[in-house]
């Protein structure tokens, strides 16, 4: 099973970042990347023979970019993030094979800043992977 903390170490390597959480940002930090988990959606049909013969599974993850009180620079870390995972097939994440990503919406999605002004972006990607390596 794949967790959100593999998948935060992962993006470590690929976007500089100061904070990094899963399930809750301290919303005291100016500049932070959190992870979190969403509901898997109902498209995952059922395998013949069981769950037990699917060859891959599912991980829906939400990326909350939460990046200081300059809608530009916060814009652009988040496209830093998002163009980390988009196109990306093939590669591992700890000892788990990431067979795909599928980027949920064609751009980070703003939405607005929060209640210290801080300008924040969400970024909904599956990660498809191969069961029984992690």
């Amino acid at each position: 099973m794949m967790t959100l903390a593999q998948i935060r170490d992962w993006l470590k390597t690929q976007v500089d970042c100061p904070h990094w959480y899963i399930g809750k940002i301290d919303g005291s930090k100016d500049t932070c990347i959190g992870i979190y988990g969403r509901p898997t959606p109902d498209r995952v049909k059922p395998t013949i023979g069981g769950m037990e013969n699917r060859s891959y599974a599912l991980k829906a993850v939400s990326i909350l970019v939460h990046w200081g009180k300059n809608a530009n620079l916060a814009e652009q870390k988040a496209q830093e993030v998002y163009v980390a995972l988009i196109g990306r097939s093939n590669f591992k994440v700890g000892n788990t094979r990431i067979v795909m990503v599928d980027m949920r919406n064609c751009e980070p999605v703003a939405i607005g800043t929060d209640e210290n002004g801080v300008y924040e972006y969400v970024i909904d990607a599956y990660f498809f992977y191969e069961r029984g390596e992690s």
